[in-house]
């Protein structure tokens, strides 16, 4: 059977449109194209975090302020069965919410300004039940992640320490200390990051923790010392430890990517290895009896490749044990995703791999054939199901703690991130 096209004149073409009834404004020559001011237009949801009893999600709104040149980001809520959000946080530099293990308090960073200049963020808390925002740290440095204790009654951080001020001046023997000089004496090879500006080579990441009292300005206790970085902090099930990554390489960046997972008690010391990684690892999880940790990352490959592909790696928490790469048959990339103006510019968090109630599954999200869903990958065979399906990006997403519901931001080449709820269960 042979299948032909038929050509038609433009009147015919018009009285078709007529008879299918199709609005002729669809067909204006005169429609407006989108224009470089659109995109002042754009607001973005960024970091869902839905509450730990999966009745409300809170996020960050990031909108642009075109009359100050910058983006705006504030806290906002809505209930997970749907209706509408509200405002949580004036702003404008308000991000990184997380709840606390009860559910009635959100610790957040803020960035407040005095004389018109913003000053470096520190950790806020809010009452569900009402009132101000209290600020609970003071350091001079901005925190740069943290995370509740399990027990609600003290949050981990990462900061970076102040440099010991007895320490040789770089400039050399007999400089003053105090004078302020435009010279910048560059010693490392990495030295800069775009957006970050000049490190301080004297000036480590470390982990410190705080008292979760609100309105008593509690001073941090600084866990780690040492002149190497830590950070991708996480507590322990039972609250006991901290763990942490780090690469106790004084410049890592001249030989391959190597990471080392430690612990150290919540009050400080008795830090162990528990596991020194061939690459570079990224966000780590335990299941729900504290027994596994489950976590994304690249494994080196000899000869040295250009690109890696991330996979799922599981292992015993336990000291010298040996990670299983659960993907390594799995041609695409764990935990990736897609780049474009849909994703927002500020106040992201992906969301990492998140286990199963019953430690059966871990779920990821995956880029693949152009679009990134999330997965769900047997711990046990490796086996990989599709959670969620369609051309879209699912951008950042949270769990409840028996993982049953999650937040997710889902973007399309059309849609600028919404906010869905996810049964876990059902995949709807």
């Amino acid at each position: 059977m042979k299948i032909g096209f038929r050509r038609f004149s433009l009147p015919v073409i018009v009285l078709l449109i007529a008879s299918l009834g199709l609005p002729s404004a669809l067909f204006a020559a005169d429609k407006r194209s989108i224009s470089e001011t659109d995109l002042f237009k754009f607001v973005w949801i960024a970091d869902p975090q839905i509450s730990p009893d999966g009745s409300r999600v809170v996020f960050v709104r990031v909108r642009v302020n075109q009359k100050s040149d910058r983006y705006e980001t504030a806290l906002w809520i809505v209930p997970a069965a749907g209706g509408p959000a509200r405002q949580l946080t004036a702003g404008p530099r308000d991000g990184g919410p997380r709840w606390s293990p009860d559910g009635k308090t959100l610790a957040f960073i803020r960035s407040a300004e005095k004389d018109g200049k913003p000053q470096p963020p520190q950790i806020y808390l809010l009452s569900l039940d009402g009132g101000e925002a209290q600020q609970l740290t003071d350091a001079p440095r901005s925190p740069g992640g943290f995370e509740w204790s399990p027990d609600g009654k003290m949050l981990a951080f990462v900061s970076r320490e102040e440099p010991n001020k007895d320490a040789p001046n770089p400039e050399g023997p007999g400089k003053e200390k105090d004078r302020v000089s435009d010279v910048r004496v560059i010693t490392k090879a990495v030295y800069r990051f775009n957006g970050a500006g000049y490190f301080n080579p004297r000036a480590h990441a470390h982990i410190w923790t705080v008292s979760a009292a609100a309105g008593d300005k509690p001073k941090p206790r600084q866990l780690t010392k040492g002149n190497f970085d830590e950070g991708n902090m996480s507590w322990s099930q039972d609250g006991s430890r901290i763990y942490f990554s780090t690469n106790r390489v004084a410049e890592p960046y001249y030989g391959e990517p190597r990471t080392e997972l430690y612990s150290i008690d919540r009050e400080g010391g008795d830090e162990r290895l528990v596991l020194s990684f061939d690459g570079g690892m990224g966000n780590y999880s335990f299941s729900g009896d504290g027994k596994r940790i489950a976590f994304s990352g690249v494994q080196n490959h000899k000869p040295v490749r250009s690109y890696g592909q991330p996979d799922v790696f599981l292992m015993n928490n336990e000291s010298s044990a040996k990670p299983q790469n659960l993907t390594a048959n799995y041609d695409f990339d764990i935990g990736g995703g897609l780049t474009g103006d849909q994703r927002a510019p500020r106040g992201a968090s992906p969301g990492g791999v998140t286990w199963s109630k019953d430690g059966r599954w871990l779920f990821v999200n995956v880029a693949e054939h152009g679009s990134s869903n999330l997965k769900r990958i047997e711990a046990a065979t490796g086996r990989v199901e599709p959670l969620t399906t369609g051309a879209q990006e699912v951008v950042s997403y949270t769990a409840t703690p028996d993982a049953s519901r999650m937040a997710l931001v889902i973007s399309t080449s059309t849609n600028v991130g919404d906010l869905f709820l996810l049964d876990a269960g059902s995949g709807k």
